[in-house]
């Protein structure tokens, strides 16, 4: 786990330093300027393409990770249009594809909602983006869409003046055709080796610790909107998170230059010596900061320095590991932009069939199915390729030594016949289960089939879809749960179970 740790903390801070990297002047551009300038766009047309390589490690591979692998690798999104109107209206049209299958999808935002809706899916879904049902994170209470997006550009232009350039970066002049059009552009390309990103890094640092009073200045910008925010993090009852008085607010503010620049003060000294001790410490670290390590960028922009075209290849390299079946990650990615900051409108997705009022990501398998043309690939996709009616859980019939049961968990033996807590087996299967006080039943909804299975307390009749079984134990009272017999519970929910005396362990399955 903490191996996955490292080289996932290693990853995000080599792809955060990438984003930084390349921003002083070059050949007559202010590449700073042209970065902070796409936070000015108000409104544009655009199209894009993203793909994913998975390239496989040396040797023979796992057929798991053989699938996966063929899996990932057919990934790819289109968008054939996206439109942004303004800060609050937005739609975007294309396709996934996905081992083979085509998926056109279509989102559309406002104010109020996010819909989607995917070639397949009998009716939209629609996600509420009201302000009362968000949680604004990091937005102060008073943050507008304008005063965020100023933030924004206060925060980035500070870091964007720090950082230096890679050593490959060059501008030259090209013609290039943006949605068929013929433009004269300026070509920004970028390479960037994951053994520069450590002494960018340190440049950055270098540049940041001369600069006290730009850390100053930015850190009293801020203050004022993120002041209430860490003081309620921080546990402060709701009354003492008013902002300071000047003379507090003051003392505060060059509390918090003087830590940082300490700590900056501490770090750069030793920081050639404990990079190479982390590296030296961490080889699988090195692998990815290293020379086979690559983003590859070209931004083509306009006159007005507005970026009207993209093209981006990212390579990382990954240290050779028994556990790992994979050497590098590749992506790929193309975009291009018209229409900045011209009138544009979005298109909606059409809601006239209803919405599937459901989050999809809470939804159970056969929820999500029954939202689905049986014939569309989508359906396909989702049950055949992904297999997301697929269950397999366990139970012990002793206490599960990696988790403390509470009753009502165990499996138990009754007459040489396996009994299994009824609640739990229907959670587990997302079946529906209701309680009839008075009649002291039981009614469980099948999650993919809709059949309806009765039972009740002390009874051995039972009924699936009103045709009557009969049990070979009643259903039971353990320790204030209902419990019946295994091997009618799991095949009435479509599952299989299965009874391992060795090692005491109830295993079921649904395909």
């Amino acid at each position: 786990m903490m191996k996955r740790f490292k080289l996932g903390l290693a990853a995000a801070l080599s792809l955060l330093l990438v984003l930084l990297a390349g921003c002083q002047a070059v050949g007559g551009v202010d590449v700073s300027k042209a970065a902070l300038g796409t936070l000015d766009v108000k409104s544009s047309m655009s199209k894009q393409t993203l793909s994913l390589q998975l390239v496989p490690a040396e040797g023979n591979l796992k057929e798991e990770d053989r699938k996966a692998i063929e899996m990932f690798n057919s990934f790819s999104v289109t968008i054939d249009q996206a439109i942004m109107q303004d800060t609050n209206n937005a739609s975007i049209e294309g396709t996934v594809q996905l081992k083979g299958k085509k998926l056109p999808f279509h989102l559309s935002m406002d104010k109020k909602a996010l819909t989607l809706s995917v070639a397949g899916m009998t009716q939209p879904v629609s996600v509420p983006l009201e302000l009362e049902n968000l949680d604004l994170g990091l937005m102060g209470p008073n943050m507008t869409n304008e005063s965020l997006i100023q933030t924004y550009k206060d925060v980035f232009g500070f870091l964007l003046k720090h950082t230096p350039n890679p050593s490959s970066i060059s501008v030259t002049p090209v013609t290039d055709k943006v949605n068929g059009e013929s433009l004269s552009l300026q070509k920004l390309h970028i390479d960037i080796r994951g053994d520069e990103l450590v002494g960018l890094a340190k440049g950055f640092l270098t540049s940041l610790s001369k600069d006290k009073e730009g850390v100053k200045q930015l850190i009293s910008s801020l203050y004022d909107t993120y002041y209430p925010i860490f003081e309620a993090y921080a546990g402060a009852p709701e009354e003492a998170t008013a902002t300071p008085d000047a003379a507090e607010k003051e003392k505060n503010i060059n509390d918090a230059v003087d830590e940082l620049m300490g700590m900056l003060d501490e770090l750069l000294p030793d920081y050639d010596k404990n990079v190479d001790e982390l590296l030296g410490e961490t080889p699988e670290l090195s692998e990815i900061l290293g020379k086979n390590t690559v983003l590859s960028l070209d931004f083509l922009l306009d006159s007005k320095l507005n970026i009207r075209k993209q093209n981006m290849d990212l390579t990382v390299q990954l240290p050779a590991s028994e556990d790992l079946p994979i050497k590098q990650v590749k992506v790929h990615s193309e975009s291009e932009t018209w229409k900045v900051n011209e009138p544009v409108t979005i298109h909606t997705v059409d809601t006239s069939k209803g919405i599937w009022d459901v989050n999809p990501i809470e939804a159970t398998p056969g929820e999500v199915l029954r939202h689905l043309d049986r014939q569309s690939d989508l359906y396909l996709l989702l049950k055949d390729d992904m297999n997301i009616t697929r269950k397999s859980f366990t139970m012990y019939t002793d206490e599960d030594p990696s988790v403390l049961y509470d009753a009502g968990y165990e499996p138990v033996i009754v007459n040489n016949i396996m009994m299994v807590p009824v609640k739990y087996v229907a959670d587990q299967l997302d079946a529906q289960l209701l309680w009839d006080q008075a009649t002291k039943q039981m009614t469980l909804t099948d999650d993919l089939t809709g059949s309806k299975v009765v039972l009740k307390i002390g009874s051995k009749q039972a009924s699936i879809d009103g045709v009557s079984e009969t049990l070979t134990q009643p259903v039971q009272n353990i320790d204030g749960y209902a419990y019946v017999p295994m091997r009618f519970i799991t095949k009435a929910l479509g599952a299989q179970g299965y009874w391992d005396a060795k090692e005491q362990i109830v295993t079921i399955e649904r395909n």
